[in-house]
Protein backbone atom coordinates (compact mmCIF):
# COMPACT_ATOMS: atom_id res chain seq x y z
CA UNK A 1 0.00 0.00 0.00
CA UNK A 2 1.39 3.33 -0.98
CA UNK A 3 0.70 6.43 1.41
CA UNK A 4 0.41 9.89 0.05
CA UNK A 5 -1.20 13.75 0.36
CA UNK A 6 -3.12 15.17 -2.13
CA UNK A 7 -3.06 18.95 -1.42
CA UNK A 8 -3.93 22.11 -4.27
CA UNK A 9 -3.36 25.27 -3.17
CA UNK A 10 -5.62 28.01 -4.45
CA UNK A 11 -3.65 31.23 -6.33
CA UNK A 12 -4.76 34.57 -6.03
CA UNK A 13 -3.85 37.72 -7.61
CA UNK A 14 -3.98 41.39 -5.58
CA UNK A 15 -4.71 43.58 -8.54
CA UNK A 16 -7.36 46.60 -9.01
CA UNK A 17 -7.82 47.10 -5.43
CA UNK A 18 -9.11 43.57 -5.20
CA UNK A 19 -8.42 39.62 -4.45
CA UNK A 20 -8.57 38.03 -7.95
CA UNK A 21 -9.41 34.14 -8.67
CA UNK A 22 -8.93 32.62 -11.55
CA UNK A 23 -11.45 30.64 -13.30
CA UNK A 24 -11.15 28.68 -16.22
CA UNK A 25 -14.92 28.67 -17.08
CA UNK A 26 -17.88 30.75 -16.80
CA UNK A 27 -19.01 29.83 -13.56
CA UNK A 28 -21.86 31.93 -11.60
CA UNK A 29 -19.98 34.31 -9.05
CA UNK A 30 -17.21 35.32 -11.87
CA UNK A 31 -16.26 38.37 -13.34
CA UNK A 32 -15.55 38.26 -16.94
CA UNK A 33 -12.74 40.46 -18.01
CA UNK A 34 -10.88 41.69 -21.08
CA UNK A 35 -7.34 40.99 -21.90
CA UNK A 36 -4.71 43.07 -23.74
CA UNK A 37 -4.89 40.62 -26.51
CA UNK A 38 -8.44 41.35 -26.38
CA UNK A 39 -9.42 37.38 -24.63
CA UNK A 40 -12.22 37.07 -22.04
CA UNK A 41 -10.69 35.32 -19.06
CA UNK A 42 -12.96 34.83 -15.46
CA UNK A 43 -12.25 35.20 -12.38
CA UNK A 44 -13.77 35.68 -8.68
CA UNK A 45 -13.15 38.69 -7.41
CA UNK A 46 -12.98 39.10 -3.39
CA UNK A 47 -12.66 42.19 -0.70
CA UNK A 48 -9.60 40.26 1.24
CA UNK A 49 -8.56 36.96 1.87
CA UNK A 50 -7.46 35.72 5.68
CA UNK A 51 -5.19 32.92 6.71
CA UNK A 52 -2.00 32.19 8.86
CA UNK A 53 1.11 32.82 6.94
CA UNK A 54 3.22 29.37 6.16
CA UNK A 55 5.21 30.48 3.55
CA UNK A 56 7.05 33.09 1.85
CA UNK A 57 8.37 32.52 -1.58
CA UNK A 58 8.69 34.27 -5.25
CA UNK A 59 8.04 33.66 -8.86
CA UNK A 60 8.64 34.46 -12.78
CA UNK A 61 5.96 34.67 -14.72
CA UNK A 62 5.59 35.95 -18.13
CA UNK A 63 3.29 39.23 -18.95
CA UNK A 64 3.36 40.13 -22.40
CA UNK A 65 6.43 38.94 -23.25
CA UNK A 66 8.12 40.70 -19.83
CA UNK A 67 9.70 38.73 -16.80
CA UNK A 68 8.00 39.80 -13.97
CA UNK A 69 8.95 39.25 -10.48
CA UNK A 70 6.05 37.95 -8.40
CA UNK A 71 6.20 37.79 -4.06
CA UNK A 72 4.19 35.01 -2.53
CA UNK A 73 2.57 34.72 0.55
CA UNK A 74 1.23 31.33 1.67
CA UNK A 75 -1.75 31.30 3.93
CA UNK A 76 -3.05 28.68 5.80
CA UNK A 77 -7.24 28.79 7.01
CA UNK A 78 -8.69 25.49 8.00
CA UNK A 79 -8.31 22.81 5.29
CA UNK A 80 -7.79 25.93 3.17
CA UNK A 81 -4.23 27.06 1.16
CA UNK A 82 -3.90 30.11 -0.54
CA UNK A 83 -0.74 31.76 -2.26
CA UNK A 84 -1.69 35.23 -2.38
CA UNK A 85 0.92 36.62 -5.51
CA UNK A 86 1.98 40.36 -5.65
CA UNK A 87 4.07 42.28 -7.96
CA UNK A 88 7.85 43.26 -6.68
CA UNK A 89 7.30 46.39 -8.04
CA UNK A 90 3.98 47.02 -6.27
CA UNK A 91 2.80 49.25 -3.40
CA UNK A 92 1.19 46.26 -2.13
CA UNK A 93 4.63 44.40 -1.80
CA UNK A 94 6.18 47.50 -0.53
CA UNK A 95 3.28 48.37 2.06
CA UNK A 96 3.28 44.50 3.16
CA UNK A 97 6.54 44.40 3.77
CA UNK A 98 6.58 47.57 5.80
CA UNK A 99 4.30 46.21 8.47
CA UNK A 100 6.34 42.92 8.68
CA UNK A 101 8.21 44.04 12.02
CA UNK A 102 4.69 44.58 13.65
CA UNK A 103 3.23 41.05 13.03
CA UNK A 104 2.50 38.71 15.19
CA UNK A 105 2.78 35.53 13.62
CA UNK A 106 0.83 33.84 16.18
CA UNK A 107 -2.11 34.98 14.66
CA UNK A 108 -3.86 35.43 11.24
CA UNK A 109 -3.49 38.11 9.23
CA UNK A 110 -5.98 39.80 6.91
CA UNK A 111 -4.99 41.22 3.68
CA UNK A 112 -7.52 44.00 2.05
CA UNK A 113 -6.00 45.93 -1.06
CA UNK A 114 -7.26 48.98 -2.15
CA UNK A 115 -7.44 51.41 -5.02
CA UNK A 116 -8.60 55.08 -5.35
CA UNK A 117 -8.29 57.94 -7.51
CA UNK A 118 -6.35 61.31 -6.90
CA UNK A 119 -6.41 63.76 -9.65
CA UNK A 120 -7.04 61.02 -12.39
CA UNK A 121 -4.12 58.93 -11.34
CA UNK A 122 -5.22 55.46 -9.50
CA UNK A 123 -3.42 54.47 -6.13
CA UNK A 124 -3.46 51.11 -4.70
CA UNK A 125 -2.39 50.35 -1.22
CA UNK A 126 -2.71 47.33 1.21
CA UNK A 127 -4.57 47.10 4.99
CA UNK A 128 -2.76 44.24 6.82
CA UNK A 129 -4.80 43.39 9.52
CA UNK A 130 -3.33 40.97 12.46
CA UNK A 131 -5.00 40.43 15.80
CA UNK A 132 -7.43 42.45 15.38
CA UNK A 133 -6.30 45.53 14.31
CA UNK A 134 -4.22 47.06 11.15
CA UNK A 135 -0.39 47.29 11.62
CA UNK A 136 1.41 50.29 11.42
CA UNK A 137 4.25 50.84 9.34
CA UNK A 138 7.59 50.49 11.04
CA UNK A 139 9.14 52.11 8.12
CA UNK A 140 7.81 55.63 7.06
CA UNK A 141 9.64 58.73 5.53
CA UNK A 142 9.25 60.20 8.91
CA UNK A 143 11.43 57.36 10.62
CA UNK A 144 12.85 54.80 7.38
CA UNK A 145 14.21 52.80 10.39
CA UNK A 146 17.45 51.81 8.39
CA UNK A 147 15.21 51.16 5.24
CA UNK A 148 17.41 52.51 2.38
CA UNK A 149 16.51 55.51 0.26
CA UNK A 150 14.78 55.29 -3.04
CA UNK A 151 16.46 57.01 -5.88
CA UNK A 152 14.54 59.82 -7.86
CA UNK A 153 15.49 60.67 -11.70
CA UNK A 154 14.61 63.54 -13.01
CA UNK A 155 14.84 65.02 -16.51
CA UNK A 156 15.69 68.89 -16.95
CA UNK A 157 11.66 69.87 -16.38
CA UNK A 158 11.79 68.09 -12.96
CA UNK A 159 9.59 65.29 -13.64
CA UNK A 160 10.36 61.61 -12.27
CA UNK A 161 12.04 59.57 -15.36
CA UNK A 162 13.12 56.47 -13.39
CA UNK A 163 13.09 55.19 -9.89
CA UNK A 164 15.66 52.94 -8.28
CA UNK A 165 14.39 50.87 -6.05
CA UNK A 166 17.31 47.69 -6.10
CA UNK A 167 18.65 48.56 -2.47
CA UNK A 168 15.16 48.81 -0.77
CA UNK A 169 13.86 45.48 -2.26
CA UNK A 170 16.95 44.07 -0.89
CA UNK A 171 16.26 45.12 2.43
CA UNK A 172 12.27 44.24 2.75
CA UNK A 173 13.94 40.25 1.13
CA UNK A 174 16.02 40.61 4.21
CA UNK A 175 13.79 41.16 6.20
CA UNK A 176 11.12 38.35 4.54
CA UNK A 177 14.04 36.35 5.43
CA UNK A 178 14.22 36.57 9.39
CA UNK A 179 10.52 36.61 9.42
CA UNK A 180 9.88 33.61 7.50
CA UNK A 181 12.19 32.15 10.25
CA UNK A 182 9.67 33.07 13.02
CA UNK A 183 6.57 31.42 11.26
CA UNK A 184 4.14 29.46 13.49
CA UNK A 185 2.61 26.46 12.37
CA UNK A 186 -0.65 26.54 12.33
CA UNK A 187 -1.47 23.94 14.62
CA UNK A 188 -0.15 25.96 17.58
CA UNK A 189 -1.29 29.23 15.91
CA UNK A 190 -3.72 31.30 17.78
CA UNK A 191 -7.46 31.74 15.71
CA UNK A 192 -8.55 35.24 14.58
CA UNK A 193 -10.74 37.38 16.39
CA UNK A 194 -13.35 36.90 14.28
CA UNK A 195 -14.28 33.95 12.39
CA UNK A 196 -14.61 35.30 8.97
CA UNK A 197 -12.58 33.86 6.40
CA UNK A 198 -12.08 34.62 2.56
CA UNK A 199 -14.70 36.81 1.58
CA UNK A 200 -17.50 35.42 -0.71
CA UNK A 201 -19.70 38.59 -0.60
CA UNK A 202 -19.19 42.43 -1.77
CA UNK A 203 -18.90 43.74 1.82
CA UNK A 204 -15.37 42.66 4.46
CA UNK A 205 -17.31 41.61 6.92
CA UNK A 206 -14.59 44.20 9.09
CA UNK A 207 -14.23 47.53 7.16
CA UNK A 208 -11.05 48.94 8.20
CA UNK A 209 -10.58 52.50 6.36
CA UNK A 210 -7.44 53.78 4.79
CA UNK A 211 -7.96 56.69 7.13
CA UNK A 212 -8.45 54.51 10.05
CA UNK A 213 -5.21 51.84 8.88
CA UNK A 214 -2.77 54.81 8.95
CA UNK A 215 -3.95 57.14 11.04
CA UNK A 216 -0.69 57.56 12.79
CA UNK A 217 1.37 57.10 10.27
CA UNK A 218 2.83 58.63 7.24
CA UNK A 219 3.01 56.51 4.07
CA UNK A 220 6.46 53.79 3.69
CA UNK A 221 7.57 55.90 0.39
Amino acid sequence: MALGNNSSSIYLDLRNGKVYRYSKTNEPGTTATQTAKGETRYFYIYDFVEGHVTNFSTRQEDIQGKLKLKFQIHLKDGNDDYIVKMDVDSSYFRMFCSVIPNIDWNFPVRLIPRIKEEQGVKKSSLITVNNGKPCKFAFTRENPNGKPEVTFTKNKKGEVIDIDREEEQQFFFNLIADAKTKLVHPAVAQPAPTSDRVATNVKPAQNFSEDEAFEDDDLPF
